[in-house]
This record gives C-alpha cells, structure tokens and sequence, in this order.
C-alpha cells in the first residue's frame, strides 16, 4: 500500500523535492552561513517522510500519538525547516528568509521549544539518534500501558535522517546498542551515507562497514538509492513490516541511503565542499535553472510545487481525524468502566503534574545515613504517587539505589515496568532519558556515579538548553568513595556541572534536605535537575545542638539557595563570622563553630577573642547567587565568610567575596579509606578550624 501510494504520486513528491532545493540554496546563500549539502542531498528522504511516511498534523503539533521526526544531523536544518513550512506547520516564508538570524525560528540547528514542530535539539552529532531511542521507548512504555484489544491509541513510529558523522559518535554506539537490544522495531533511521564529511570524503577517517554495525546490534539492515523515491519506498515499506511485528520479534531498522550530496547542483553535485560551505548567487542560479525553475527570484516557489505539497500533507492528517474518533470512544468507555485508565491517562499527559510527598513519607526524612540511601526512599515514595516517574541506572542501580519496588524492568516483549537496565553506556542513558521526557507521558530519571557525569555532560548541557525536566542522580559524590582511587573521586564535577545554565543542581547536607530537594526536582517542569550525593552516612542536622528547623524552612531555603542552620551567638562583644557549606561539610561547619566558639582565641595584639558564629546550608549555591536579597540577608558583606566543601572552589567566589575564604580541594584524591582522607585533606574540625583561625589571623 505504501509503494502504491508513493508510485501514485511521484510527481508530487518530485515536486516537492524541488521546492526543498529552492528554499535550502536561497536561505543559506542569504545567511551567508549554514550546511546546503543536506537540504539539496537528502530532499527525497525528507519529502518522502514528511509528505508520504509520516502520519502528523501541523495544525497539531503536539498530537500524542504523532509520527516523531528526529533531523539527527541537525546542520543540515534548512531540510527540516523547508518540509516544515511546505507542510503548513507555523513557520512562515519570512522566517525561512531569517534563517540563521538573531531572533528567528530559523536557528543554525533545529531548537525544541523555539519552532513548531521541532522534537528536539539537534547541535552536536549523534545526540538527535541517540534521543530517538528515547522517544521509540517511550512509544513502547506507552502502549502497553493503555492500548487494548479494540484500540490503540499510542501507536507511532519515530523516524531519523543520520548522517556519517552521527554514527561516528560514540553516544549514538551506546543509545543504538541499547535501542536493538530492546527490539524497538518502531524506530526507523535513514541514514544519509553520501561518503563526505567537512574534511573530505569518508575515507580518510571511516571505513568501516556500519550496516553490519548494525546488524550486530540487533538492528535490520535495508539499502535504497537517498535519491530514489521508489527506491526509498519500497526499503520504507519493508520497514513498515518490521515496525508492526510483536514486540520481541525484531529490531529497529537502519536504511542505508547513498545518495548524491548536492544534488540539483551542476557545479557541486558529489564534491566534499558542498556539505558546508555556501553556494554562490552564480551557483544557485544555475541550479534553479538545472532544476527547471526559470524565474530565478530569491525564495521564489512555482505555484505547482505548492500544489503538491498541499494535496499531500492532507493524507498525513487523515490518521489524526480517525484518532480523535477512536480517543473520543475510549475515553466515553473508560469513563463508564474503567475510570481508574482514564485517571491514569490524564496523569500521564498533563506535563503539569505535580505531586507532594505524604505526611507519612515525611516521617522516613530523618535518621543518620548516606544521602544516596535517603534519594532513594524519596524516589520511591515520589513514584509511587507520580506514574510518569521511569528509570534506572548504568549498571550501577544496587549503588545508586534507583530501583522502584513493586514493578518490573523493562523488556524486549514486555515493557510495562518502569525501571530499566541502562547497561554501562552513561551518555547514551543521558541522552536516552531525554527522549523519554521529550517524548511526552514521562518523566525520565538517571544515575550513575558523580564522576562519570563528565561522560553524560552533553545530554545533560541539552536538557538544560531544551528546559526539560529529565533527573540527573549521581551518587558518590566525593573523596570519601575512598578505596576506589582519584578517577572515582569527583572533584570538579560539583561546580562543573553548576556552571551549565538553566540546570539544578542539589548538594543536600542530610535526609531533610534531600527530601526536599527530590520533591522540588519532580515538581520542575521547566529545567533539568542534577542530585548529588554521598556514598558514606551524614549525621541528622537535626541532632546537631542549636538547630533547631522545619521542612518548610529547609523547602524556602532549597528555592532560594541556602538557608540558616545555626545564627549568631547572643554575646554581642564576640567577633562574629559565617561558615557556609553543602553536602557533607554541612555537618563539618555546625561542628567547627561549635568548637570554635567553645574556646577563646587570642588575636595578633595578644588579646583573648571569642567567637560567634552562623552556620549557613547551601544546597544549591548557584541559587543563592541568583537570590541577592536572600544572600545579603544571610550573609552580609561586612562580615567574614568562610566556605567549605570537599571538592573545587570554583563555585564559591561570588558567595564569599574577595574578604572571604574557601576551604576545598585543588588536587585529585587518593586511595585510602575516607576517614584516613578526610584526616589527609583536612576535612576534620580541628584542621577546618585552624583554617578558620588562620583567615581571621587568630590563634
């Protein structure tokens, strides 16, 4: 039927590859900048998916159960953006003209969140793949949870146009190892093997055989001529076939493409320069007029090529007028049988959904132990009120303790559970999470230890660049993993990862606040959270003398970055200083001031000083930063401020200001037991204290 239907109308759809080609060439000829090799190379895929393959509406671009499309190779942006306002999405013929311009729908690459109908932001190269995976899951997770006998209404496909570069990216090895392990047979991937890269050709750098690459991977492997219609349809159609066996019986399928980069171009057609260098006005004239477009007038479009464009894009929406019958009829039926699905449909698809934790769930935030530990009975008591909670861990979910009790992983035929075995492939899983929550009806989390973050960095930067609430949890967080050496113990990572806008990051000092920072993360729809965490046990705040806290003090404090712990002394003649820390060190400053103040000092004149000290926790520093009221409040200028925490001081200097200190770490760490470390790198109270003491020229 699929052949049947792209034999019918070639002519349309050769067609509409031209019109592709005149709006690729002229848009980047006007920006000066940008990748035409893409748009006038792989306008037949693009055409084919959009005009023939892809069941989508533009006049709804959030339909739940819409065909998903993935540019992988995201420099080639004009293609999508061309098959985006050919269609009738919301992107007009003067936003294509501002391609690449400031404040345009037009990026250099494809944006989520900034032009309709974009599913996700593809700059660097194997992201876009990797992400699919993700999305193709989540279709799979999604159905078995509300299809039935007598409908199915999560029933799509998630399609992808790669390139060479993507599939030399190690993020997309991982996510599509992952992705043919699982069978996700409804993922469909064209790959644009056009044998050039910006370098040259192929050959230089590549020359492996990627389809049997693949076919390893668990993956079916089709060929088609990229310039071909009928030779893509009749590969689509058999791809088709893969997508509607049962789950369990096959893998995705990878479309071998060769095609002719530049295609349309008399002067660049094949040759290495054209994938990302601009034609000329001389170039693109001839073009047009090889193509058989006489009137050479920039972003000019024959009245017949939108012809066809517009009789095609009606076939792509007849699926979604059946659909809303087929919703409509199932929600009628659920609503006199089966309330219980309705609810749960509702909650899955209200990206407002927001829970709190139970009074009872409260009574579990106290008690002495490792902030990992705590994370996870506040993910389990989270998740068992919020279905849209899925995740797992890189082979390390006994360490990260992310497993939800009381549900299954996730399997080839069976994927109704909600945990799921990542294996060790950390990007990959980042990037995987992201097309989970991207995809609609989830929110995705992950873990691994804090080191390994540096693996995962690039889906989390994106994450953050999309505004997207996928949940980052990285234990360990510190030298105290002791035996397992410097690679293992994270120094840097804490203010790395504060440094990437738009991403929160939690260091939380105890069970409280860890509590509390889990149930802010999941109640965040507009950003990525990242949880960090320790490995050893921390003492219950609470217990400390003079703390004396509520949960909503530590919610207020944790929005705004910090909160008092312990204040000033009542002895007015005191010196009066603030110890500033987060995570384990929080325990470390109430302990230093105690001691601090417990004792009389003796200044540089040989006078007897006494201390008084506030305590101040920071779960999120950067917050604090941003909050200036907040931070002049706690910590006002005029006083010392000393920061402590075991790991680099780079995310300490606004807070402490050029009269302050900082107590952390400049080195790797070491091997050794983390009681025999916290003595070597001077994370006791007696060595923090004499620190203190030195700041203040005290003794």
């Amino acid at each position: 039927m699929f052949m049947k239907f792209v034999s019918d109308h070639k002519k349309d759809l050769e067609n509409i590859a031209v019109a592709v080609r005149l709006l690729g060439m002229d848009a980047v000829l006007k920006a000066k900048s940008g990748h035409v090799g893409l748009p006038l190379g792989g306008a037949e895929m693009g055409t084919l998916l959009y005009f023939a393959a892809m069941n989508h509406n533009p006049n709804n671009p959030n339909w739940i159960d819409r065909d998903r499309f993935i540019l992988s190779a995201g420099h080639g942006s004009m293609l999508q953006y061309a098959l985006l306002h050919l269609s009738g999405y919301s992107l007009s013929k003067e936003e294509i003209i501002q391609f690449r311009q400031l404040g345009s729908s037009t990026a250099g690459h494809p944006e989520y969140g900034h032009t309709p109908g974009i599913e996700c932001t593809t700059g660097p190269l194997g992201q876009g793949i990797s992400h699919a995976v993700g999305m193709a899951l989540a279709e799979r997770m999604l159905a078995s949870r509300f299809n039935e006998k007598d409908s199915s209404l999560i029933d799509h496909r998630t399609f992808v146009i790669a390139g060479d570069g993507c599939l030399m990216e190690g993020v997309s090895s991982e996510a599509c190892s992952f992705a043919g392990h699982h069978k996700l047979n409804r993922l469909i991937t064209l790959y644009d093997a056009n044998n050039i890269t910006i370098d040259g050709t192929i050959d230089i750098s590549f020359t492996e055989n990627v389809g049997k690459r693949y076919e390893s991977y668990g993956w079916n492997v089709l060929h088609a001529d990229g310039n071909d219609f009928l030779s893509l349809a009749k590969a689509m159609e058999k791809a088709f076939e893969n997508s509607n066996l049962p789950n369990g019986e096959t893998g995705p399928t990878l479309i071998v493409c060769k095609g002719i980069p530049g295609k349309g171009s008399p002067k660049w057609e094949g040759k290495p320069k054209i994938h990302g260098n601009p034609m000329t006005a001389d170039d693109v004239i001839d073009a047009k007029k090889h193509l058989g477009i006489e009137n050479t007038t920039p972003f000019y479009i024959p009245d017949s090529l939108l012809e066809s464009a517009h009789k095609l894009i009606h076939f792509r929406k007849e699926k979604y007028t059946k659909w809303e019958v087929l919703f409509k009829e199932t929600e009628q039926k659920w609503q006199k049988s089966n309330i219980t699905k309705l609810e749960l449909w509702n909650t899955h698809f209200n990206d407002q959904f927001v829970v709190s934790l139970k009074p009872e769930s409260w009574k579990l935030a106290k008690g002495k132990m490792a902030t990992r530990v705590a994370s996870g009975k506040a993910l389990c008591e989270l998740a068992a009120e919020n279905p849209r909670l899925v995740g797992g861990s890189a082979d390390l979910a006994g360490s990260n303790l992310t497993t939800l009790p009381n549900t299954s992983f996730i399997n080839s035929k069976d994927f109704s559970g909600r945990n799921i075995h990542f294996g060790v492939r950390e990007h990959g899983m980042a990037a995987i999470c992201n097309g989970i929550t991207l995809h609609g009806g989830f929110q995705a989390y992950c873990a691994t230890f804090a080191v390994f973050s540096d693996y995962m960095r690039p889906a989390i930067r994106l994450a953050a660049i999309m505004k997207i609430p996928t949940l980052f949890i990285l234990t360990h967080d510190s030298y105290a993993v002791g035996e397992d050496g410097p690679t293992h113990q994270p120094i840097e990572h804490a203010a790395s990862l504060r440094a990437i806008p738009d991403l929160q990051v939690y260091r939380p000092a105890d069970t409280l606040e860890t509590f509390v920072a889990w149930e802010n993360a999941v109640a965040t729809y507009n950003k990525p959270t990242a949880l960090l965490l320790t490995r050893q046990d921390l003492e219950d705040l609470d217990n400390h003398l003079q703390v004396a806290r509520t949960i909503e003090n530590v919610k207020e404090g944790l929005v705004k970055g910090a909160y008092m712990l312990k204040d000033f002394s009542e002895n007015e003649k005191s010196e009066k200083i603030i110890l500033i820390s987060s995570g384990s060190e929080v325990s470390l400053a109430l302990q230093t001031a105690h001691e601090l103040e417990n004792k009389s000092h003796e200044n540089a004149s040989g006078n007897k000083v006494t201390l008084s000290i506030r305590v101040i926790s920071s779960c999120a520093p950067q917050l604090l930063v941003e909050n200036p009221v907040t931070l002049n409040n706690l910590l006002p200028k005029e006083l010392p401020i000393i920061a402590i925490e075991a790991g680099s001081t780079q995310s300490w200097g606004e807070i402490v200001g050029r009269n302050g200190a900082i107590f952390g770490m400049k080195t790797f760490g070491a091997s050794a037991p983390a009681q025999d470390l916290a003595k070597h790198f001077g994370f006791t109270p007696e060595k923090f204290g004499i620190f203190v003491l030195n700041h203040l020229k005290l003794r």
